[in-house]
C-alpha cells in the first residue's frame, strides 16, 4: 500500500484517545465473522484492519503492518469494536505462556529437522 505521509488527525477524525481505554498493545484482535460493515461508515485504514484481522493479530502487529502509530490504531479499533465488527481479546496472562526454555528447545529441534 503506497501512500503519502500518515495524517493521524485526519484518520481519527481529530480524536487522540479511543473511546475504550482497555486496549493494550498486546490485546488480540479478530474480525467478527458475518458482520457486514458499511464502507461509508469506516475509513480505508479500518477496512484494512478488518481484512487483516480475519486471523488473530495483536494491536501492535496490526499497527506495524499498516505503518500507523499504536495510539491511532487504538482509536480506529475502538470504533470498529463499538460497531461490533471486531472482537478484542485480552493478552495471554504470563501463567498461560510457554516457558522460554521450552520454546528454545522446540526451536532447536525444528532446526535439526532441516
Amino acid at each position: 500500500m503506497t501512500r503519502g505521509p500518515v495524517r493521524p488527525y485526519v484518520i481519527t477524525g481529530g480524536r487522540t484517545r479511543a473511546n475504550r481505554d482497555v486496549l493494550e498493545f498486546e490485546s488480540l484482535l479478530r474480525t467478527v465473522p458475518g458482520v457486514a460493515v458499511d464502507p461509508m461508515v469506516v475509513n480505508r485504514e479500518q477496512l484494512a484492519v478488518l481484512e487483516m484481522c480475519r486471523e488473530l493479530l495483536s494491536v501492535a502487529e496490526v499497527a506495524a503492518h499498516l505503518g500507523l502509530p499504536i495510539s491511532v490504531l487504538k482509536v480506529l479499533v475502538g470504533d470498529l469494536w463499538e460497531l461490533g465488527a471486531v472482537q478484542v481479546l485480552p493478552p495471554a496472562r504470563p501463567a498461560e505462556r510457554a516457558p522460554l526454555a521450552l520454546i528454545e528447545e522446540v526451536l532447536v529441534g525444528l532446526r535439526q529437522l532441516r
